[in-house]
């Protein structure tokens, strides 16, 4: 079953008209779009049992007549939550739409009285890491050699909310 929802916020500067969200998207989805984020993707396998778990979502963000062009999963343990993965397609990465699926899981987080998110990022990847530092996040640790593939630390970050 395929659930879309539109943008929950028009507070973000994103312009796209009628961008949404799949919220419950299918395991070879997430699978597809994970191959083509990242180095070391999820199988499908591995969607189909997370979304078993009640505290698991992954979203999949669309763009009409585009077609899906991000993800983001994430774990929710009351009062945290986790971002597990959050991608873009290559040709359609510094446009925005991290930060756009960002602020909209910050408002899922805050309706649903989360006090912190949390992720790990690798500590080579600059780019995410500036981001993530843009919007609050904060470096709490470091996990040596915690990727594989690249090899490499992760960052811990976490983000208080209001």
């Amino acid at each position: 079953m395929k659930i879309v929802e539109e943008a929950m916020s028009l507070s973000s500067e994103y312009p796209i008209l009628g961008i949404r969200f799949c919220l419950l998207p299918s395991p070879k989805e997430m699978m597809r779009m994970d191959s083509i984020c990242f180095n070391s993707p999820w199988n499908e396998q591995d969607y189909r049992e997370m979304q078993e778990q009640p505290s698991f979502n992954n979203w999949l963000l669309e763009i009409p007549a585009v077609g899906q062009v991000g993800m983001l999963v994430f774990q929710s343990v009351p009062p945290e939550l986790e971002i597990l993965r959050l991608g873009v397609l290559p040709s359609w990465r510094r446009n925005g739409l991290a930060v756009f699926m960002l602020e909209q899981l910050e408002i899922q987080a805050e309706s649903d009285s989360l006090e912190t998110l949390w992720l790990e990022v690798h500590a080579a990847n600059k780019t995410a890491t500036s981001l993530y530092c843009r919007l609050g996040y904060k470096e709490i640790s470091i996990r040596k050699n915690y990727f594989r593939n690249p090899l490499g630390d992760a960052l811990l970050l976490k983000k208080i909310l209001n």
